[in-house]
């Protein structure tokens, strides 16, 4: 009977291969990530996050030169953070694949247009915005990645950076350089970044 553990790490089923997956205990933060594969590994890769507990071992001798061969990081093993699966659980894997690529080609998405989407939202998710309308349209593309509505959290004095404090500033004093008075200037700048009027001008009162 297999023994039951609680392994620290979120597990993710992983594979870039012809051939079963593998679970892959991802570390949580604050813990470093780890890095999945080497720059042998080719393929697009195919990850899910599994529903309930899941049946794991160690690899056999021959498995675990086959995965190093197709460029798994050594790392993981060294490290005891990739385990073979199930024969279930490989099943599983390999039926929500099929029904995941079918239900997307009923939408026009091919398996390269899903490697761009990949990797699109890895790097959004590691783009540091360099100014507000930047930020704008890293959320507008994040809630059009996610198919999720980007939430209205402007307005609240948590939620303004000093970043964006620091543009409004300038903003304002390129405003009143055309002419513009302090109402007009508050009135554009709220609606420019999307703040209460009160809150506008109390940010503008404020020393840059």
């Amino acid at each position: 009977m297999p023994t039951k553990l609680r392994l620290p790490g979120s597990a993710m089923l992983v594979r870039w291969w012809d051939g079963p997956p593998v679970v892959v205990l991802v570390p949580c933060p604050p813990e470093a990530a780890v890095q999945l594969r080497t720059a042998r590994g080719r393929g697009f890769p195919q990850m899910c996050v599994p529903r309930g507990p899941i049946e794991a071992r160690p690899f056999t001798k021959t498995e675990k030169r086959f995965l190093l061969s197709k460029g798994v990081h050594p790392d993981l093993f060294k490290n005891e953070r990739v385990f073979a699966v199930s024969d279930e659980i490989a099943n599983r894997f390999d039926r929500d694949r099929k029904a995941f690529v079918e239900l997307a080609a009923r939408l026009g998405l091919t398996e390269d247009h899903l490697s761009l989407i990949t990797e699109a939202k890895g790097k959004l998710n590691a783009l540091r915005p360099a100014s507000y309308d930047e930020k704008r349209a890293a959320s507008a593309l994040r809630a059009l990645l996610t198919c999720e509505h980007p939430k209205r959290e402007r307005g609240r004095p948590g939620k303004v950076t000093a970043q964006d404090r620091l543009q409004m500033h300038k903003d304002a004093d390129q405003l009143r350089d055309e002419g513009r008075t302090t109402d007009e200037i508050v009135r554009m700048l709220a609606q420019r970044y999307e703040l209460r009027l009160s809150y506008a001008r109390r940010i503008l009162e404020d020393a840059p």
